[in-house]
């Protein structure tokens, strides 16, 4: 992968949120934070072969706790140390199907590849992620099977994407594939459908409302897209210093014989279009809601109650009517999508995943210099910024 040009700016899409949303940081991030990372020491220290635990120090310098607390600002403790310990294993999994050299294997179990049995049994086909069934098995009992399905097809596809991604890096092309189909998968990648997926079951949310249901699914994937595309184009030079072609920018690039320039500055448009449907969305929600979405809380069961105890509107069909309890998750729901969005944006300046300890000056001009190739290149290798 060659370049004639030794450095390139990032876009600024600190601005595209500015006067949207503010990120917030959970109040329990310290505590949660250390309590995740001694639970992943300890993976550690039973002797699990899987080359996505990290030494210590790295652990340390990848903020996985302050992810979590980023984009779970309202979560109390024990939630959030759930959330943290997910994520961080799906973000520990998907960094090494992308950045070990050579790739490694799937620590996924593949068998029955194309079968959806329950969540729990998916789990219990990958080494670490067995270990979160205990706690996950809960959900079985408090949120509804349509749920269950959906969360179970999520670990799958997740469980698929990976397999797919190291077969992509052992033939060392870029995917032959259209943009949408691309976001498709590396979404699935990402398991950010995943990590989607556990804020109705953490929150406890409602949000089988057949008159939203479609725009919810849009906004939910419109915030995964952006997510996964923060991912890519912060994490160019060091794929491009692995000879990883797993990443949006060289799909741009292979796909409309662009430059580098061009194709970041292209993929930060893919961003910001998204986001835009995203506002969109979130406006027609807002006119056909009886609540503001924005000032969306907690669940306020005594308004439920008041509302389920109303007569029903004569003439309205049956997918039309939606509960004031309904109408609180679906903006609760939108409103932490959001987080995701904007958590997520600023934890990959902290982290040391995307630029070292350079994240500051990268956040402040946006410039950042070429890695020259090194295929044997370990997952720690990163992007050197100007000063």
């Amino acid at each position: 992968m060659s370049s004639t040009s030794s450095s390139y700016q990032l876009p600024d899409l600190l601005s595209l949120f500015q006067g949207y949303h503010e990120m917030s940081v959970n109040k329990h991030c310290r505590a949660a934070s250390s309590a995740s990372q001694e639970w992943i020491r300890g993976l550690a220290q039973e002797g699990l072969e899987s080359p996505a635990l990290p030494p210590d120090n790295e652990l340390t310098s990848m903020k996985l706790g302050l992810l979590g607390a980023c984009c779970f600002p309202s979560c109390d403790l024990t939630q959030l140390i759930l959330i943290i310990d997910v994520w961080s294993l799906i973000v520990l999994d998907t960094r090494t199907v992308l950045r070990s050299d050579p790739p490694t294997r799937c620590d996924w179990n593949l068998a029955n590849e194309n079968c959806y049995p329950g969540f729990l049994d998916l789990l219990q086909a990958h080494p670490l992620f067995e270990r979160l069934s205990p706690r996950l098995s809960r959900f079985r009992e408090s949120t509804s099977e349509w749920w269950q399905q959906r969360f179970a097809r999520s670990i799958a596809t997740h469980r698929s994407s990976q397999q797919r991604a190291i077969d992509y890096r052992r033939a060392g092309s870029v995917p032959r594939v259209e943009i949408d189909e691309y976001m498709n998968f590396r979404r699935d990648l990402g398991g950010l459908n995943i990590i989607l997926d556990l804020i109705e079951a953490v929150e406890g949310l409602d949000l089988d409302v057949p008159i939203h249901n479609e725009k919810l699914c849009t906004m939910r994937r419109l915030a995964g897209d952006i997510i996964v595309l923060t991912w890519d184009v912060f994490s160019y030079n060091i794929d491009q210093s692995l000879d990883n072609k797993l990443n949006i920018v060289c799909v741009l690039q292979s796909e409309r014989e662009a430059g580098l320039a061009s194709s970041i500055n292209e993929a930060g448009n893919l961003i910001r279009q998204r986001l835009e449907q995203f506002k969109a969305l979130e406006d027609s929600l807002l006119l056909n809601a009886s609540a503001p979405l924005g000032n969306a809380t907690s669940t306020t069961f005594s308004l439920s109650w008041l509302w389920n105890n109303t007569p029903k509107i004569r003439g309205l069909p049956d997918s039309t009517l939606i509960s004031q309890n309904q109408v609180h998750d679906v903006g609760l729901y939108v409103r932490e999508l959001k987080d995701c969005m904007v958590g997520f944006l600023n934890w990959a300046y902290e982290t040391d995943m995307f630029f070292k300890t350079k994240g500051e000056s990268v956040k402040s001009f946006g410039w950042v210099f070429l890695s020259p190739p090194n295929p044997r290149a370990n997952s720690t290798a990163s992007a050197t910024a100007v000063e």
